[in-house]
């Protein structure tokens, strides 16, 4: 198993070096400064993290940086639809709308209600998603997929493998494709395959520091920062900034 993932990440570093990449930057200084300089770009970044604890505020903070940076991004979503995701955006000052009536943004909902899941439906979304990202390629800069492991829950491994394959191929084209997880919820095997695919993994959880409870960003890894990363980044939603960083040492107060 370690040999397979040395292989996996001898041959991404390879990928990457190959390609002229940037540093996008989230639209929140602080959290750029965290993360080594922001987010590297080509990259296959996969967010994992329970219910509440920041997956969809964090991908909209990356959104909301890459647009302000003139970037292209498809928004594939499915916890919400496209008013609400719009809305939810506004709730926390990272307000989406004009970039959204400019095209800047194309958000797709994958409606779930009436679906009875089985491994033939997972089957056809994955496909028809890998699909529609390789069709689409030359009309984003960033595609999001919040959240896969929904649509990967039910899918036969080799059915995830190929997905992650044909995303792993859009990657080296210079593009940044964002996953974010449910733990738990994938087969270990599958999330072993996600986390030594991916370039840069973030788990999202819940501490208790000096008792106060805050959402924190483990930084498992991120290849082609600019500047080291700091491995742990306590923070909260702040209706009138989006994220905000809280330092440890206060965290602790």
């Amino acid at each position: 198993m370690y040999g397979l993932k040395n292989k996996v990440s001898s041959k991404i570093n390879e990928e990457i070096k190959g390609l002229k990449g940037y540093v996008l930057s989230t639209g929140n200084g602080e959290l750029d400064m965290r993360l080594g300089g922001g987010i590297p770009v080509p990259n296959l970044l996969s967010i994992e993290g329970g219910h509440g604890t920041g997956k969809s505020i964090l991908v909209q903070q990356i959104t909301y940086g890459a647009v302000r940076s003139n970037k292209r991004v498809i928004y594939v979503t499915t916890e919400a639809g496209v008013r609400e995701l719009i809305m939810q955006t506004r709730k926390v000052s990272l307000d989406l709308t004009e970039d959204f009536l400019k095209g800047l943004i194309r958000v797709v909902p994958v409606h779930l209600e009436g679906i009875k899941w089985t491994k033939n439906v997972a089957k056809k979304l994955l496909r028809i998603l890998g699909d529609y990202m390789a069709y689409m390629k030359d009309e984003y800069d960033i595609f999001i997929v919040d959240s896969f492991s929904v649509l990967a829950v039910y899918a036969d491994i080799s059915i995830v493998l190929n997905f992650l394959t044909k995303v792993r191929t859009i990657v080296r084209e210079g593009k940044l494709i964002i996953l974010t997880l449910h733990p738990s919820v994938l087969p270990e095997d599958v999330m072993v395959r996600v986390k030594a695919i991916s370039d840069s993994y973030i788990k999202l959880d819940f501490a208790e520091i000096g008792g106060r409870l805050v959402k924190v960003m483990r930084i498992i890894k991120i290849r082609g920062a600019s500047e080291p990363a700091d491995s742990t980044i306590a923070f909260d939603v702040d209706p009138a900034f989006g994220i905000k960083v809280v330092p440890l040492a206060l965290a602790k107060a």
